[in-house]
């Protein structure tokens, strides 16, 4: 998304060399104004203030997505903006995923991209929401990315206790006191827990199995979503692709080396591939910079 940006950058920067600050906010507001720009920690702070000042763009993107998105540059919950090309995107996606499960009866479906930082922990938070706002829809999220964990971020959840937690505790322990609820209603988290040097025997265990029958069961109505590790960096998603009953690829346009996909698809050799998502694409500046 950092091309997005400095496009976006670049065109307000030449805006304000040829009209003024009122007229620019105007102009720019509903097509431009995607996500902050200023660099803020989670506490809503920068660098050099205690205070954040709000400025014009503050209170639009307030107006316009009915929240404060400061916080949620890092970790953008894009889905709940109100009306944005993005939120339309995974509106989209999810309405794909409802015919795939009407079709073939797949409800628990695995995350994955070739390598990293092609953007798969942003598109299963963020789908994980968009089908979560359906009313008739609950969604049950899981992060198996032990190694480099991401969801407890997106939606400012502890860590732990965690997946890996479960996974290493006794027998006597309950999968429910993992499962962690969020501020959107119908969608439930269970994060990665505490590091571990074993992702792959922990999920490719026996308990690892039997946990995931005991959730089809206890969440037979829900949508299971589950981040995957990617494909070319750990043999996780080897051993997730047992478990689910389809996979999604993640690839992010400009950054996902060409030869990496086929590789990917090669070393998971899975029929259950139901599809690739292309993320940060341009499409152009009359589409508003779709996300996908």
């Amino acid at each position: 998304m950092s091309r997005v940006f400095e496009a976006l950058e670049k065109a307000r920067q030449e805006r304000h060399d040829t009209i003024g600050g009122h007229e620019e906010a105007a102009r720019l507001a509903p097509a431009a104004v995607v996500f902050p720009r200023e660099k803020f920690d989670h506490n809503g702070k920068n660098g050099s203030s205690a205070i954040p000042i709000r400025s014009w763009r503050d209170t639009i993107e307030e107006f316009l997505f009915g929240r404060d998105l400061r916080n949620h540059e890092n970790y953008p919950l894009v889905a709940l903006e109100k009306g944005s090309p993005a939120s339309e995107q995974y509106k989209i996606l999810r309405e794909q995923l409802r015919r795939l499960r009407t079709e073939t009866n797949a409800h628990c479906l695995s995350i994955t991209s070739p390598v990293k930082r092609d953007g798969k922990s942003t598109v299963s938070a963020n789908l994980a929401v968009a089908v979560a706002l359906d009313h008739e829809e609950q969604v049950l999220l899981i992060d198996c990315d032990l190694r480099n964990p991401q969801l407890h971020n997106y939606f400012r959840i502890p860590r732990t206790p965690g997946l890996s937690d479960y996974l290493t505790a006794n027998s006597n322990a309950k999968i429910t006191d993992y499962v962690q609820k969020t501020s959107i209603a119908g969608l439930e988290v269970i994060t990665a827990g505490k590091p571990t040097s074993v992702s792959s025997e922990l999920l490719g265990s026996a308990r690892m199995d039997a946990l995931m029958k005991e959730l089809r069961l206890m969440f037979s109505r829900h949508e299971i979503l589950i981040d995957s590790p990617p494909v070319l960096s750990t043999s996780d998603p080897l051993v997730l692709a047992r478990q689910v009953d389809g996979i999604i690829m993640v690839i992010r346009a400009g950054k996902t080396p060409r030869d990496c996909l086929p590789e990917a698809l090669n070393i998971l050799k899975s029929n259950k591939i139901v599809g690739v998502v292309l993320n940060g694409a341009e499409l152009g500046i009359s589409s508003k910079y779709y996300y996908y």
